[in-house]
């Protein structure tokens, strides 16, 4: 390290601790807001938060969402509801109290798959009432500011997104006509209690896994849901694989790319919001060495961040949450475990990438987004600038070794962050800048911060 370089880090702020104390939630907002509002570490977060696993068996999931600086949680019931179809919240109070200790905003998963069918006794989806009465109780009680938390004397903290059956597409056996009746109910059940919160369909599977944009028929099923905005938006799941889904292979073979076709299938007019509460690159195969992985989770990474809508300007991302930041690989194997050890949580190098973006760009807003020419998208915040670089054949128009890159002009020092950390502190000025050196097939950060200075004039203006 050069003496330079050793002075210029002695300027960069540590990363702060994350608090354990609670928060607020973060509105929601429809689907019609700016995005772009939305701080990028309230769009991150991990699952299952199990309610019935509440207490030890959760420890692991919370240390990695707070020790990564994630605000959510997806909190997953498997009994949400009794034989007759009853709703019973009650399931949910142990987690909820316990996500609120632990400063994490849960959004709730009612879980269902088609699977209950076929136990004995059987366990049908159920009618657009009975969702219906679903939909009204868990919004009532756990929105924020709801029954529940007034009961305990919490203000400010909640639930604002709500989703239902997960991965229908997958066993494909729930009959097209109900799966659309139950969604129906649900969504009225919420708005019925506030017309603000939002209410997203489970995850579907298969625009990933077998290149189905219709996903077996639940996307026409659902689509004038969406339509109408009784659904927010479409939740994808994707998991990119060196064999079956490679992002090596340029942006078709991406979230956005999945988004647009889903889109397309199903007709929509409406400028629908996208979530995506699993993704991960598989560590197996052709990219079985970790820092392979890392570097190509962070273009993934960005990819689920930076999707944008029919504009192609404007952030569509509400939620990407990876999957599975708690696994060591003894639950689901190595593939997409992202915990080097547990008790306590030890991140992989595809987690410790999340962590770092979040730790340099957690508190900032998108103020543009060119994912389809450049490959580039720019964050701003009261400390600095993030700009992003997909420096990747088929993720921006211009990939080598070189980033040409125009910057603001109170920019005097930059810092460039890869996957696996810094890379260089380098002087810069207002306007073109032209970085050199770089090495291909790579995501780059490139990160601005204000002096105290500068803060204060920004602030006084």
């Amino acid at each position: 390290m050069t003496a330079a370089l050793a002075a210029a880090l002695a300027l960069i702020p540590a990363a702060p601790l994350v608090s354990r104390v609670p928060v607020q939630a973060q509105p929601a907002g429809r689907a019609g807001d700016d995005l772009g509002a939305v701080p990028l570490r309230w769009r991150v977060g991990g699952g299952n938060l199990v309610t019935h696993l509440a207490g030890a068996e959760s420890r692991q999931l919370y240390t990695a969402l707070t020790g990564i600086g994630a605000r959510l949680g997806r909190m997953d019931s498997y009994g949400w509801r009794d034989l007759a179809r009853r709703p019973t919240p009650q399931d949910f109070e142990a987690a909820m109290r316990e996500a609120h200790r632990n400063g994490i905003v849960p959004i709730i998963l009612l879980e269902y798959e088609g699977s209950y069918q076929f136990l004995d006794p059987p366990q049908p989806i159920g009618s657009y009432d009975d969702w219906y009465a679903a939909g009204r109780v868990y919004a009532e009680r756990f929105r924020p500011d709801g029954t529940f938390w007034r009961e305990h004397g919490i203000r400010g903290f909640g639930v604002t997104v709500y989703t239902a059956i997960n991965e229908p597409d997958v066993q494909a056996t729930i009959p097209h006509a109900a799966y659309r009746d139950a969604l129906a109910g649900f969504a009225d059940g919420v708005h019925s209690i506030d017309p603000a919160l939002r209410v997203v369909p489970g995850g579907f599977a298969t625009c990933n896994s077998h290149g189905d944009a219709t996903l077996r028929g639940y996307g026409p099923a659902i689509a004038d849901l969406l339509e109408s905005g009784r659904l927010d938006g479409i939740d994808l799941h994707t998991y990119y694989n060196a064999r079956w889904f490679p992002l090596t292979r340029g942006r078709t073979v991406s979230a956005q790319g999945c988004f647009d076709r889903v889109k397309a299938a199903l007709g929509l007019r409406r400028d629908v919001a996208f979530y995506a509460t699993e993704f991960n690159v598989a560590q197996v195969e052709d990219w079985a060495d970790p820092r392979l992985a890392a570097s190509l989770f962070l273009t993934g990474l960005w990819d689920h961040l930076g999707v944008v809508r029919a504009d192609r300007r404007s952030s569509a991302t509400v939620l990407a949450f990876p999957w599975n930041l708690a696994d060591t690989g003894r639950i689901e194997g190595p593939a997409y475990a992202m915990a080097a050890a547990e008790d306590p949580w030890r991140p992989d190098l595809r987690a410790e990438a999340l962590r770092l973006v979040l730790d340099l760009a957690g508190d900032m807003r998108f103020t543009a987004l060119d994912p389809d020419r450049s490959g580039t998208y720019r964050l701003e915040g009261e400390d600095g600038m993030l700009l992003v670089w997909q420096n990747r054949p088929g993720w921006t128009d211009r990939p080598g070794r070189t980033w040409t890159v125009e910057l603001p002009g109170w920019a005097r020092m930059a810092e460039l962050w890869g996957f696996d950390g810094l890379r260089r502190v380098v002087p810069v000025h207002g306007g073109m800048n032209e970085l050199g050196g770089l090495a291909e097939n790579e995501t780059y950060m490139l990160r601005l911060r204000r002096t105290e200075e500068q803060r204060e004039q920004g602030s006084r203006r």
